[in-house]
């Protein structure tokens, strides 16, 4: 779900990243770190994440309400436990991003957070374009730790859509890959009452999941994310679905042309890191609000 805000405590703070042109990737002037090791626990995680990628990561007392154009962003602080719960997850994969490229999406901060709303309706993240913010629910959709993940993946997609180009809601040459009769739905904003909306399924064909077919951004979201996360799985189905092989083939073009860094070797880095750790994460979930 796309949309544009800010917030927790820091746990450290980047210099202001200037210079970054949406779209290019010229070199800017904070050097390119390495992103940190996932087995190396010598340093509190978040903390290095924050070190390499030159970001703020809120944990606690978020300036909840953020009033932005388009909605009131609300949310609370994440328990000691929820955030205990959520860390090495969303570590793991915040962690196979170049910094180069968080850089050229002009990320500033990650606000981990509990009851995440937007204008009311309950969401687990937020992309905020304006403030250059992303929120994460560490507990709304808990009882999937492998779905907590794409949305990491896919509502960060929104703010690299944003930078790219500066748009987000519309793209013709994306569109035109899809079968002439296919039209998309009122966005992924009318989309949060189905719980099967990002289900892999194949009843839409040139589609991974109800959810794609809501909007090209969303379209676009949901493929980077699930190629991240599931790759095999989708591997499997654009074996015997075109639409989606060239959706496959465009989207790493993209990210390729955005930064050169989101090459072959980011893809199968993301479809090699060990996830097995999920199953013992289910047992283990902090209590999810929206389900229990």
């Amino acid at each position: 779900m796309a949309l544009f805000p800010r917030c927790m405590v820091k746990v450290w703070i980047s210099v202001p990243l200037v210079g970054i042109v949406p779209g290019a990737c010229a070199d800017v002037s904070v050097p390119a770190k390495e992103p940190p090791s996932v087995t190396n626990g010598s340093a509190d995680p978040l903390a290095r994440l924050s070190q390499s990628y030159g970001i703020e990561i809120i944990t606690t007392d978020p300036p909840f309400p953020v009033t932005t154009l388009h909605g009131m962003i609300t949310g609370k602080a994440a328990g000691q436990g929820a955030l205990d719960w959520y860390t090495p997850l969303f570590f793991q994969e915040f962690s196979l991003y170049p910094p180069t490229l968080v850089r050229r999406a002009r990320l500033n901060r990650v606000v981990l957070c509990e009851d995440l709303s937007f204008a009311g309706q309950r969401r687990n993240a937020i992309p905020d374009f304006a403030h250059d913010t992303l929120y994460l629910d560490t507990t709304r959709g808990a009882y999937s730790p492998e779905y907590l993940r794409t949305v990491i993946h896919h509502e960060f997609f929104h703010i690299i859509d944003y930078r790219d180009d500066g748009l987000v809601y519309s793209d013709h040459s994306w569109s035109t890959l899809n079968a002439s009769a296919m039209k998309y739905g009122d966005g992924g904003r009318n989309a949060q009452h189905r719980p099967e909306e990002s289900l892999l399924v194949t009843t839409y064909p040139g589609f991974l999941d109800y959810y794609g077919t809501t909007g090209v951004e969303e379209d676009k979201a949901e493929l980077f994310a699930h190629l991240i996360v599931r790759s095999s799985a989708v591997a499997a189905r654009s074996r015997s679905d075109s639409v989606l092989m060239a959706k496959v083939w465009r989207l790493k073009r993209l990210m390729g042309e955005f930064c050169p860094e989101m090459n072959d070797g980011f893809w199968k880095r993301a479809a090699s890191l060990d996830r097995r750790s999920d199953n013992t994460m289910v047992l283990n979930r902090p209590l999810d609000p929206s389900i229990e």
